[in-house]
């Protein structure tokens, strides 16, 4: 298979969502441009690699199949950043009485890698792998910070009406100036935009030096936060960072 028909069937998965979990012929056809024929033949081989799988009782409806499932959990056990965090990730929880959130930024949303979730404490409706919105809550926000000032611009371009709405930025240059000011500071303090009632306080994780930053994010009620000093909080995380960072030094050190 040449590597550009990979591609293509490839984009087939991405046809799925939490708002469309279940695909078919038609609807492939009809996102893709694709013929039925072709549709068919990309189907069968994603079914083939367990990739998909189609759903029994209907005239072709498929689903995402087990494969993604053995794929996530080796990516869970496996993924260096996440192993290296947990503990440090443990630890916070436990002291701040908060959710411990690290988050990866994708091209179109940010992805949680890892939550420590403490009993009792506010969680939002996102879990591991759960996209949402770059435009909302610190984690996005201070990942962007860090990013070359080229493609801090292709995400407002992308999303700056959104921008706008929020309340964030109105134009570029305001954008610009935000991502100067998180980045000065190193750190970015949400209240109430992912939930009204939670909010989030977030530091970069420099993981490489040739790669964008993770985020390490402390989530808790915005009562809470009310009542704690940010200041503290802040440290206690830029400490919790810089651990991480230099355990993933070493580590890469000694490979």
């Amino acid at each position: 298979m040449s590597q550009s028909s990979f591609a293509k069937i490839l984009r087939v998965l991405d046809l799925f969502s939490l708002t469309r979990p279940v695909i078919n012929v038609e609807l492939i056809s009809r996102e893709l441009g694709l013929s039925k024929p072709t549709s068919y033949r990309y189907l069968k081989e994603l079914v083939a690699s367990e990739l998909l799988q189609r759903v029994s009782g209907t005239a072709g409806d498929y689903i995402l199949g087990s494969k993604i499932a053995v794929l996530d959990y080796i990516s869970r056990i496996t993924d260096p950043s996440v192993q290296i965090s947990i503990p440090y990730m443990q630890v916070l929880a436990e002291r701040t009485e908060s959710c411990c959130l690290l988050t990866h930024l994708n091209y179109d949303s940010c992805i949680d890698l890892h939550h420590e979730i403490l009993m009792g404490s506010p969680v939002l409706s996102y879990g591991r792998g759960c996209p949402r919105p770059v435009y909302l809550g610190s984690s996005p926000k201070v990942m962007m910070a860090y990013l070359p000032k080229q493609k801090q611009l292709d995400y407002y371009e992308r999303f700056q009406h959104a921008f706008c709405e929020v309340g964030f930025a109105s134009n570029v240059d305001e954008f610009l100036q935000q991502m100067k000011a998180i980045k000065k500071q190193g750190f970015y303090f949400s209240n109430g935009e992912l939930d009204p009632n939670i909010a989030g306080l977030s530091v970069p994780i420099h993981f490489s030096s040739k790669e964008p930053p993770l985020a390490l994010t402390l989530l808790a009620s915005k009562s809470r936060f009310e009542f704690a000093n940010v200041d503290k909080l802040v440290d206690i995380l830029k400490e919790n960072a810089y651990a991480i960072e230099q355990v993933a030094q070493h580590s890469e050190a000694v490979e």
